[in-house]
């Protein structure tokens, strides 16, 4: 991932590599918090003393402040344009999967 996202920035601008290895940074973080999320629930019995209840999983929160960290900073890194190549119809009937048309 992060070879294809220092493709698409200027390299000579340290400020967009620092951006960018920090958004590489909070993803394996948001990774983290899904492989904790995954395993434990989103809900969590908690047990006090004798009290016991059950609660959001509070690495829902963190999840949720991270993402929206991510997007804030993805926004901000200045991407260049990548050249996608045309493909023609005669490219397209090379592929061996159906059309959605086909599927109906």
């Amino acid at each position: 991932m992060e070879k294809q996202l220092m493709m698409r920035i200027n390299c000579d601008d340290l400020i967009e590599v620092d951006k960018v290895k920090r958004y590489i940074a909070i993803v394996k973080q948001i990774r983290k918090l899904q492989v904790v999320i995954n395993k434990d629930g989103v809900m969590m019995t908690t047990i006090n003393a004798s009290q016991e209840f059950i609660k959001t999983n509070p690495a829902l929160n963190e999840l949720n402040k991270l993402t929206k960290t991510l997007i804030a900073l993805e926004k901000s890194i200045k991407f260049e344009m990548m050249d996608v190549p045309v493909i023609t119809e005669d490219e397209e009937k090379d592929n061996d999967e159906p059309n959605v048309s086909d599927l109906y």
